[in-house]
């Protein structure tokens, strides 16, 4: 089984994923929905969007950016959370979105048959002229 979605389409929904969490994570709230514990979510979100990062922009060599640039919104997220009187900013939630990325990267290195990985479309070979 393999995924051959299209990259606007995995960046499309990298959007609408980082608008709904900074929603989330924004908005005074009872209690929070999703997994039942905060930390847990936390991973399960940046897991999700590390996957639609990584299918909208695909290559090791930018996996970094991604994986920064993912890391630079959950910090983002926490310092807007600090400075609400209904949200509480913590550490504990940047390691956890760490964790997520994290989790994502070692389960595509370990289970790359899984096929629900995205990947670069497989590169032509060069043309050699016969000189030797």
């Amino acid at each position: 089984m393999s995924f051959d979605i299209p990259r606007p389409l995995y960046r499309f929904a990298l959007v609408i994923g980082l608008l709904a969490i900074l929603y989330l994570a924004l908005t005074p709230a009872e209690s929070v929905p999703g997994l039942g514990f905060d930390k847990a979510n936390h991973l399960l979100a940046f897991l999700v969007l590390a996957w639609l990062a990584d299918g909208g922009w695909p290559g090791r060599e930018r996996a970094w950016k991604r994986w920064g640039w993912l890391l630079c919104y959950g910090a983002f997220i926490e310092s807007m959370q600090y400075e609400l009187p209904y949200r509480d900013a913590s550490w504990f939630d940047l390691l956890a979105n760490l964790l997520g990325l994290a989790l994502y990267s070692g389960l595509k290195w370990r289970f790359p048959q899984w096929g629900i990985f995205p990947r670069l479309p497989p590169q032509p070979l060069p043309q050699t002229t016969g000189d030797a």
